[in-house]
């Protein structure tokens, strides 16, 4: 497997998805209370560190085989998913830092649209699975 596809398939990880939804929910509210600092670091930091080593010592092929694997490489695993995904994020931690309960919604609704986009739209060639 190469770095690129173990950089794709350690974000369908259990330990990864966990890490970052219980990090990004963490960030945005020490940015509800100004906690400017630690909150870009329990954003980033945490994420990173399970991702090196997930990378580095995660046998990730079984993830590649797997149905999510599959739905990932077909929906999700592009430049632009990732960046609209880090987008949504960047509008959920904007949200509360301007105490915008409202604004942090539409950045989660947006990464989870890119999550789930896949079952709403079906791809040219491929058939809907659900």
């Amino acid at each position: 497997m190469t770095l690129e596809e173990k950089k794709i398939y350690s974000q369908i990880h259990p330990v990864k998805l966990l890490t970052d939804i219980v990090t990004g929910f963490g960030a945005v509210y020490l940015l509800w209370y100004h906690y400017l600092i630690v909150a870009v670091c329990l954003a980033f930091i945490p994420s990173t560190i399970v991702s090196l080593i997930l990378i580095a010592k995660t046998d990730l092929e079984k993830y590649k085989d797997s149905p999510f694997g599959t739905y990932l490489r077909r929906n999700i695993a592009s430049k632009s998913s990732d960046w609209i995904r880090f987008g949504g994020f960047v509008v959920m931690l904007t949200g509360g830092w301007i105490n915008m309960l409202w604004l942090t919604a539409v950045g989660f609704l947006i990464i989870l649209f890119i999550w789930t986009k896949g079952l709403i739209f079906e791809k040219p060639g491929t058939k809907k699975r659900l």
